[in-house]
Protein backbone atom coordinates (compact mmCIF):
# COMPACT_ATOMS: atom_id res chain seq x y z
CA UNK A 1 0.00 0.00 0.00
CA UNK A 2 1.28 3.45 -1.02
CA UNK A 3 0.86 5.99 1.92
CA UNK A 4 1.03 9.59 1.13
CA UNK A 5 2.45 12.15 3.83
CA UNK A 6 2.27 16.10 3.35
CA UNK A 7 3.76 18.59 5.73
CA UNK A 8 0.52 21.34 6.01
CA UNK A 9 1.19 24.81 7.46
CA UNK A 10 -1.78 26.05 9.04
CA UNK A 11 -3.46 29.61 7.05
CA UNK A 12 -0.23 30.10 5.00
CA UNK A 13 2.23 30.67 8.00
CA UNK A 14 5.93 30.52 7.93
CA UNK A 15 6.86 27.06 8.73
CA UNK A 16 10.12 27.96 9.81
CA UNK A 17 11.30 27.38 13.33
CA UNK A 18 12.33 30.18 16.11
CA UNK A 19 15.35 29.01 17.61
CA UNK A 20 14.69 29.43 21.69
CA UNK A 21 16.91 31.74 23.71
CA UNK A 22 19.74 29.94 24.75
CA UNK A 23 20.04 29.21 28.47
CA UNK A 24 22.44 30.96 30.84
CA UNK A 25 26.33 29.84 31.18
CA UNK A 26 27.07 30.50 34.57
CA UNK A 27 30.29 32.01 35.72
CA UNK A 28 33.69 30.80 35.58
CA UNK A 29 36.93 32.07 37.34
CA UNK A 30 40.19 31.79 36.27
CA UNK A 31 42.60 33.88 38.54
CA UNK A 32 42.46 36.28 41.58
CA UNK A 33 44.95 38.99 42.17
CA UNK A 34 46.65 39.48 44.54
CA UNK A 35 46.48 36.02 46.13
CA UNK A 36 47.22 37.14 49.92
CA UNK A 37 46.09 39.69 52.00
CA UNK A 38 45.60 40.80 55.38
CA UNK A 39 43.36 38.52 58.01
CA UNK A 40 42.40 41.96 58.65
CA UNK A 41 40.55 42.36 55.38
CA UNK A 42 40.62 45.12 53.21
CA UNK A 43 41.91 44.22 50.42
CA UNK A 44 40.83 45.20 46.81
CA UNK A 45 41.48 41.95 44.60
CA UNK A 46 40.78 41.23 40.90
CA UNK A 47 39.10 38.40 39.58
CA UNK A 48 38.82 37.45 36.43
CA UNK A 49 36.97 34.89 34.25
CA UNK A 50 33.99 34.92 32.44
CA UNK A 51 30.27 35.23 32.16
CA UNK A 52 30.42 38.22 34.62
CA UNK A 53 27.34 40.33 34.77
CA UNK A 54 25.44 43.31 37.35
CA UNK A 55 24.36 41.65 40.73
CA UNK A 56 26.99 39.69 41.06
CA UNK A 57 28.29 38.79 44.54
CA UNK A 58 31.72 36.98 45.70
CA UNK A 59 32.81 35.48 48.59
CA UNK A 60 36.39 34.68 49.94
CA UNK A 61 36.77 32.32 52.93
CA UNK A 62 32.96 31.72 53.09
CA UNK A 63 32.76 36.17 53.95
CA UNK A 64 30.94 38.12 51.49
CA UNK A 65 33.57 40.74 50.04
CA UNK A 66 32.34 44.37 50.03
CA UNK A 67 32.19 47.21 47.01
CA UNK A 68 31.99 44.85 44.23
CA UNK A 69 32.38 46.12 40.70
CA UNK A 70 31.60 44.25 37.58
CA UNK A 71 33.90 45.85 34.76
CA UNK A 72 33.36 43.64 32.24
CA UNK A 73 31.87 39.96 31.51
CA UNK A 74 35.53 38.58 32.42
CA UNK A 75 36.83 40.94 35.01
CA UNK A 76 35.32 42.33 38.22
CA UNK A 77 36.56 43.90 41.79
CA UNK A 78 35.78 43.26 44.92
CA UNK A 79 37.33 43.98 48.66
CA UNK A 80 37.92 41.33 51.28
CA UNK A 81 36.19 40.76 54.37
CA UNK A 82 38.23 39.91 57.69
CA UNK A 83 38.95 36.01 58.14
CA UNK A 84 40.83 33.90 59.95
CA UNK A 85 44.47 33.56 58.83
CA UNK A 86 44.73 30.74 56.28
CA UNK A 87 44.29 29.42 52.31
CA UNK A 88 40.44 30.41 51.34
CA UNK A 89 38.13 29.53 48.11
CA UNK A 90 37.22 32.50 46.20
CA UNK A 91 33.25 31.95 44.87
CA UNK A 92 31.63 34.38 42.71
CA UNK A 93 27.56 34.21 41.77
CA UNK A 94 25.55 35.62 39.33
CA UNK A 95 21.95 34.59 38.38
CA UNK A 96 21.76 32.51 40.69
CA UNK A 97 24.95 30.18 39.64
CA UNK A 98 28.33 30.29 40.77
CA UNK A 99 31.68 29.68 39.59
CA UNK A 100 34.47 28.52 43.19
CA UNK A 101 38.60 29.21 42.77
CA UNK A 102 39.68 26.50 45.49
CA UNK A 103 42.54 27.63 47.21
CA UNK A 104 42.73 30.57 45.41
CA UNK A 105 43.48 33.13 48.19
CA UNK A 106 45.73 33.23 51.50
CA UNK A 107 44.92 35.52 54.76
CA UNK A 108 47.90 36.26 56.38
CA UNK A 109 47.64 37.30 60.13
CA UNK A 110 49.24 41.30 60.45
CA UNK A 111 49.97 42.59 63.77
CA UNK A 112 47.38 44.77 65.35
CA UNK A 113 47.14 48.32 63.97
CA UNK A 114 44.87 51.40 65.15
CA UNK A 115 43.39 53.39 62.50
CA UNK A 116 45.19 56.67 61.48
CA UNK A 117 42.52 59.52 63.42
CA UNK A 118 41.45 62.68 61.54
CA UNK A 119 40.57 65.07 64.44
CA UNK A 120 39.43 68.01 62.51
CA UNK A 121 39.61 69.34 58.82
CA UNK A 122 39.90 72.96 59.13
CA UNK A 123 39.15 75.50 56.10
CA UNK A 124 40.71 79.06 56.74
CA UNK A 125 40.55 81.77 53.91
CA UNK A 126 43.99 84.48 54.40
CA UNK A 127 42.23 87.29 54.51
CA UNK A 128 43.06 89.09 58.15
CA UNK A 129 40.17 88.21 60.19
CA UNK A 130 38.50 86.33 57.85
CA UNK A 131 36.20 83.30 59.67
CA UNK A 132 36.54 79.81 59.61
CA UNK A 133 34.77 77.71 57.43
CA UNK A 134 34.41 80.39 54.89
CA UNK A 135 34.87 81.08 51.23
CA UNK A 136 33.71 83.48 48.55
CA UNK A 137 33.68 83.00 45.28
CA UNK A 138 36.88 82.04 43.22
CA UNK A 139 38.11 82.27 46.47
CA UNK A 140 41.63 79.95 47.36
CA UNK A 141 41.52 79.07 50.53
CA UNK A 142 43.71 76.98 53.00
CA UNK A 143 42.67 73.61 54.26
CA UNK A 144 44.19 71.77 56.91
CA UNK A 145 43.94 68.21 58.50
CA UNK A 146 44.83 67.54 61.79
CA UNK A 147 45.96 63.62 62.19
CA UNK A 148 47.49 61.65 64.44
CA UNK A 149 48.57 57.52 64.09
CA UNK A 150 49.43 55.47 67.27
CA UNK A 151 52.24 53.45 64.76
CA UNK A 152 53.38 55.40 61.65
CA UNK A 153 54.86 59.58 61.79
CA UNK A 154 52.23 61.33 60.10
CA UNK A 155 54.23 62.60 57.82
CA UNK A 156 55.04 58.85 56.57
CA UNK A 157 50.91 58.32 55.97
CA UNK A 158 49.23 59.12 52.31
CA UNK A 159 46.89 61.83 51.80
CA UNK A 160 44.55 62.40 48.99
CA UNK A 161 42.41 65.20 48.56
CA UNK A 162 39.02 65.50 47.44
CA UNK A 163 36.36 67.79 46.67
CA UNK A 164 32.33 67.81 45.85
CA UNK A 165 32.54 71.54 44.66
CA UNK A 166 35.62 73.52 43.37
CA UNK A 167 39.06 72.73 42.90
CA UNK A 168 41.63 71.18 45.00
CA UNK A 169 44.34 73.84 43.56
CA UNK A 170 47.55 71.94 45.48
CA UNK A 171 48.96 69.85 48.01
CA UNK A 172 50.76 69.04 50.92
CA UNK A 173 50.57 66.18 52.89
CA UNK A 174 47.88 67.16 55.58
CA UNK A 175 47.70 70.43 53.91
CA UNK A 176 45.77 71.13 50.91
CA UNK A 177 44.92 74.30 48.69
CA UNK A 178 41.06 74.67 47.51
CA UNK A 179 39.47 77.25 45.50
CA UNK A 180 35.90 78.20 45.88
CA UNK A 181 33.57 78.08 42.27
CA UNK A 182 34.18 81.14 40.22
CA UNK A 183 30.32 81.14 39.46
CA UNK A 184 27.97 79.47 41.46
CA UNK A 185 24.33 79.69 43.07
CA UNK A 186 25.52 81.11 46.56
CA UNK A 187 25.50 80.46 49.29
CA UNK A 188 26.17 77.43 49.02
CA UNK A 189 27.94 74.56 51.08
CA UNK A 190 31.20 72.67 50.06
CA UNK A 191 32.65 69.52 51.42
CA UNK A 192 36.35 69.31 51.35
CA UNK A 193 37.62 65.35 51.89
CA UNK A 194 40.66 64.01 52.81
CA UNK A 195 41.79 60.28 53.06
CA UNK A 196 44.48 59.19 54.74
CA UNK A 197 46.30 55.61 54.64
CA UNK A 198 48.51 53.76 56.53
CA UNK A 199 50.52 51.00 55.39
CA UNK A 200 50.37 48.18 57.76
CA UNK A 201 52.21 45.56 56.50
CA UNK A 202 53.87 43.59 53.48
CA UNK A 203 52.48 40.01 53.20
CA UNK A 204 53.81 37.13 50.81
CA UNK A 205 51.19 34.81 49.44
CA UNK A 206 51.57 32.49 46.78
CA UNK A 207 52.15 35.36 44.35
CA UNK A 208 54.98 37.18 46.09
CA UNK A 209 54.61 40.48 48.49
CA UNK A 210 51.40 42.41 48.39
CA UNK A 211 51.33 45.55 50.50
CA UNK A 212 48.46 45.83 53.22
CA UNK A 213 46.67 49.16 54.05
CA UNK A 214 43.89 51.03 55.76
CA UNK A 215 42.49 54.34 55.11
CA UNK A 216 40.91 56.51 57.16
CA UNK A 217 38.27 59.63 55.84
CA UNK A 218 37.73 62.68 57.36
CA UNK A 219 35.50 65.65 55.84
CA UNK A 220 35.53 69.76 56.10
CA UNK A 221 32.93 71.73 54.84
CA UNK A 222 32.86 75.97 53.97
CA UNK A 223 30.04 77.75 53.32
CA UNK A 224 30.54 79.87 49.98
CA UNK A 225 29.44 83.15 49.21
CA UNK A 226 28.99 85.97 46.67
CA UNK A 227 29.88 88.37 49.55
CA UNK A 228 29.62 91.62 47.34
CA UNK A 229 25.91 90.39 45.80
CA UNK A 230 24.46 89.17 48.85
CA UNK A 231 25.68 92.54 50.94
CA UNK A 232 24.07 94.78 48.20
CA UNK A 233 21.14 92.57 47.43
CA UNK A 234 20.34 92.71 51.46
CA UNK A 235 20.90 96.30 51.62
CA UNK A 236 18.77 97.27 48.82
CA UNK A 237 15.70 95.08 50.13
CA UNK A 238 16.13 96.18 53.63
CA UNK A 239 15.40 99.82 51.67
CA UNK A 240 12.93 98.42 49.69
CA UNK A 241 10.85 97.49 52.79
CA UNK A 242 11.50 100.59 54.25
CA UNK A 243 10.11 102.30 51.42
CA UNK A 244 6.44 100.66 51.90
CA UNK A 245 4.81 101.93 54.15
CA UNK A 246 2.30 98.87 54.69
CA UNK A 247 5.26 96.92 56.50
CA UNK A 248 6.18 96.45 60.30
CA UNK A 249 8.98 97.53 61.30
CA UNK A 250 9.93 94.35 62.81
CA UNK A 251 9.69 92.71 59.35
CA UNK A 252 11.78 95.50 57.33
CA UNK A 253 14.81 94.81 60.00
CA UNK A 254 14.62 90.94 60.00
CA UNK A 255 18.07 91.02 58.31
CA UNK A 256 19.86 93.01 60.90
CA UNK A 257 21.83 90.84 63.35
CA UNK A 258 20.50 90.74 66.84
CA UNK A 259 23.89 91.39 68.78
CA UNK A 260 24.12 94.83 66.25
CA UNK A 261 22.99 98.13 68.60
CA UNK A 262 22.40 99.46 65.19
CA UNK A 263 19.18 97.29 64.98
CA UNK A 264 17.47 98.46 67.74
CA UNK A 265 17.78 101.92 66.23
CA UNK A 266 16.65 101.13 63.15
CA UNK A 267 13.66 99.37 64.41
CA UNK A 268 12.74 102.44 66.44
CA UNK A 269 13.80 105.03 63.18
CA UNK A 270 11.08 103.02 60.98
CA UNK A 271 8.56 103.11 63.85
CA UNK A 272 8.67 106.96 64.20
CA UNK A 273 8.48 106.93 59.92
CA UNK A 274 5.71 104.74 60.35
CA UNK A 275 3.77 106.88 62.49
CA UNK A 276 4.65 110.06 61.43
CA UNK A 277 4.68 109.67 57.88
CA UNK A 278 3.27 107.70 54.53
CA UNK A 279 5.66 107.44 51.97
CA UNK A 280 3.32 107.52 48.36
CA UNK A 281 6.69 107.03 45.73
CA UNK A 282 10.37 106.03 46.06
CA UNK A 283 13.65 105.06 43.75
CA UNK A 284 15.82 103.00 45.47
CA UNK A 285 18.98 102.44 43.19
CA UNK A 286 21.39 99.93 42.90
CA UNK A 287 24.52 100.29 45.11
CA UNK A 288 26.76 102.16 44.26
CA UNK A 289 29.43 100.56 46.53
CA UNK A 290 29.57 97.33 48.23
CA UNK A 291 32.79 96.38 49.60
CA UNK A 292 34.32 93.23 52.52
CA UNK A 293 36.99 93.52 55.10
CA UNK A 294 36.33 91.59 57.87
CA UNK A 295 36.43 93.29 61.57
CA UNK A 296 37.31 96.59 60.18
CA UNK A 297 34.96 99.42 60.11
CA UNK A 298 32.71 101.24 57.33
CA UNK A 299 33.12 105.13 56.92
CA UNK A 300 29.94 107.24 57.32
CA UNK A 301 30.11 110.45 56.31
CA UNK A 302 29.97 113.27 59.26
CA UNK A 303 29.25 110.79 61.64
CA UNK A 304 31.62 108.04 63.34
CA UNK A 305 32.86 104.96 61.88
CA UNK A 306 30.89 101.89 61.61
CA UNK A 307 31.89 98.05 62.61
CA UNK A 308 31.22 95.46 60.25
CA UNK A 309 32.98 93.04 57.95
CA UNK A 310 31.29 94.22 54.95
CA UNK A 311 29.67 97.68 53.90
CA UNK A 312 27.29 99.22 51.09
CA UNK A 313 26.21 102.16 50.09
CA UNK A 314 22.73 102.56 48.22
CA UNK A 315 20.77 105.62 46.40
CA UNK A 316 17.57 106.53 47.67
CA UNK A 317 14.82 109.28 46.65
CA UNK A 318 11.42 109.41 48.71
CA UNK A 319 8.36 110.97 48.69
CA UNK A 320 5.95 111.49 51.58
CA UNK A 321 3.41 112.83 53.07
CA UNK A 322 3.30 114.36 56.95
CA UNK A 323 0.27 112.47 58.47
CA UNK A 324 -0.71 115.14 61.21
CA UNK A 325 -1.13 118.12 58.63
CA UNK A 326 -1.29 116.62 54.96
CA UNK A 327 2.03 118.42 54.26
CA UNK A 328 4.68 116.92 51.13
CA UNK A 329 8.64 116.39 51.37
CA UNK A 330 11.11 115.01 49.63
CA UNK A 331 14.17 113.31 50.49
CA UNK A 332 17.05 111.97 48.54
CA UNK A 333 20.68 110.77 49.33
CA UNK A 334 22.69 107.65 49.71
CA UNK A 335 21.64 105.21 53.13
CA UNK A 336 25.21 104.00 54.32
CA UNK A 337 25.14 100.17 55.66
CA UNK A 338 27.06 98.16 57.53
CA UNK A 339 27.13 94.20 57.25
CA UNK A 340 28.05 91.14 59.79
CA UNK A 341 29.13 87.56 59.22
CA UNK A 342 27.60 85.79 61.74
CA UNK A 343 26.36 81.96 61.46
CA UNK A 344 27.45 81.24 58.14
CA UNK A 345 25.38 84.41 56.58
CA UNK A 346 25.46 87.94 56.12
CA UNK A 347 23.07 90.42 58.49
CA UNK A 348 23.28 93.89 58.46
CA UNK A 349 24.10 96.05 61.20
CA UNK A 350 22.99 99.37 61.08
CA UNK A 351 22.03 101.99 58.51
CA UNK A 352 22.90 105.68 58.43
CA UNK A 353 21.33 108.43 56.23
CA UNK A 354 23.88 110.84 56.91
CA UNK A 355 23.88 113.56 53.90
CA UNK A 356 21.60 114.44 51.28
CA UNK A 357 18.40 116.33 50.38
CA UNK A 358 15.69 116.54 52.91
CA UNK A 359 12.62 118.78 52.35
CA UNK A 360 10.55 118.63 55.11
CA UNK A 361 8.75 121.08 57.29
CA UNK A 362 10.81 122.91 60.16
CA UNK A 363 10.54 120.57 63.35
CA UNK A 364 8.42 118.12 62.33
CA UNK A 365 9.94 114.51 63.31
CA UNK A 366 12.62 113.07 61.31
CA UNK A 367 11.68 111.42 58.09
CA UNK A 368 14.76 109.09 58.11
CA UNK A 369 17.97 108.93 60.95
Amino acid sequence: MLVSVFAVSACGGDDTVTNPTPPYVGPTITAVSPSSGASLGGTQIAVTGTNFADGATVSVGGVQATSVRVTGASTLTAVTGPHAPGLTDVVVAVGGQSATLSAAFLYVAVPANAMPVISSVTVQGTRPNEPANFADINEEVVVTAVVTDAETPVSQLTYEWSADIGTITSTSGATARWRAPASIAAPVMATITVRVTEVIATVTGAAGPAVVTQTAVGTGTASVHNSLKEIGDMSRQFLLDFSNSSLSPEYVVRDFWDGCPGKAEELQDVRTNRANWLITSYKIGEPTSVSVNFSSACVTPNRPSRPGDGCSVVPCEWHDVYKPTGQTGTTIGPDYLSAVYRNNRWWLCSSDFPSGTITTPVNYPAFIR
